[in-house]
């Protein structure tokens, strides 16, 4: 994640001064819903709105996937330029997020930027506060933080049913999930790889190794001391994975995997054709699509339990 130096970062903000007065908010009349109440973000940060927000900017795609699901879509005047889900966010504008977009933001005239603590810079807040726009970060670290943000989304925009019955059909979902594989005696160990080239993966606490949990899959990657390790090639062939799983890419070829990593040929996951690409969409962006991810996951270590299921929706 890049930082700005000190006199870069003053400057830019005295310069949005200047264009958010360029650029002045012609927004409607916010419904009045009485004294404002305090609601802690994922930086730690107390904010209190006076009002329910009616224009609504996202700038991480997980971010918008949440509010989304707290019933948000309404509000919504503008997304990131990486954003793909829902397909309903296709039509509405957007900006570029790295480098951010500033003056782009600044021109939709939003209520409140939602912002996700996983991928967003935090150092982006001074910025907003000089421009007197409202961000909240959202909580993407694990599942229960995804999961209790959607509730945290409905509260700030007003949509508290709407969230509740998201978290209701999330929760029925991944619970159907577990009580599949819950019972199995034996759970395959597996690694999960960002990329077939470089050996990114996901370490301890990460929000992934409990989608490996749900999948019915031991995470060789789950002890390990770094939250986000590069995996040697020795390191792999010395665990022996029975399953990789990985964000490989459409037309993806365990060959195209052994290109980069010819000592892998022997290895069990290898000699067996188990290495699998998941969506990166599903799986890489915090939020309530990783229920889906963790079912196709279990439906490639485990498919005899799901002969007479139908794909999650």
């Amino acid at each position: 994640m890049t930082y700005c130096r000190q006199g870069l970062f003053s400057s830019l903000i005295a310069v949005l001064f200047l264009l958010a007065s360029c650029h002045p908010a012609e927004k409607e009349s916010l419904e009045r819903s009485g004294e404002s109440v305090g609601i802690e973000d994922a930086l730690g940060r107390n904010i209190a709105l006076q009002n329910h927000p009616i224009r609504v900017v996202t700038i991480a795609p997980g971010a918008s996937e949440i509010v989304v699901a707290a019933g948000g879509l309404s509000k919504l005047v503008g997304v990131s330029n990486v954003d793909s889900d829902p397909s309903e966010t296709s039509q509405l504008p957007r900006f570029s997020v790295l480098p951010m977009d500033f003056e782009a933001i600044v021109a939709l005239s939003p209520d409140l930027v939602f912002a996700s603590s996983q991928v967003n810079d935090p150092q982006h807040v001074k910025v907003f506060e000089a421009l007197n726009i409202n961000v909240f970060f959202l909580d993407g670290s694990n599942w229960d933080a995804v999961f209790k943000s959607i509730a945290v989304a409905g509260s700030l925009l007003g949509s508290e049913e709407e969230a509740a019955q998201a978290q209701a059909k999330l929760e029925e979902a991944k619970e159907l999930l577990v009580s599949k594989t819950s019972g199995l005696q034996y759970k395959p160990k597996s690694i999960f790889l960002i990329s077939d080239a470089t050996s990114y993966s996901f370490g301890p606490r990460s929000y992934v190794q409990e989608l490996f949990d749900w999948a019915g899959a031991r995470s060789a990657t789950s002890t390990l001391s770094t939250p986000a390790p590069v995996l040697s090639d020795e390191w792999v062939l010395i665990e022996d994975p029975e399953i990789i799983f990985g964000t490989f890419g459409d037309g993806f070829e365990i060959s195209d995997l052994l290109k980069h990593h010819p000592t892998w040929n022997n290895l069990t996951a290898i000699k067996s054709g188990k290495v699998f690409s998941i969506p990166q969409d599903l799986i890489l962006r915090p939020g309530p699509r990783n229920v889906e991810a963790a079912y196709l996951m279990a439906r490639k270590a485990h498919p005899e339990l799901f002969i007479d299921d139908v794909l999650i929706q």
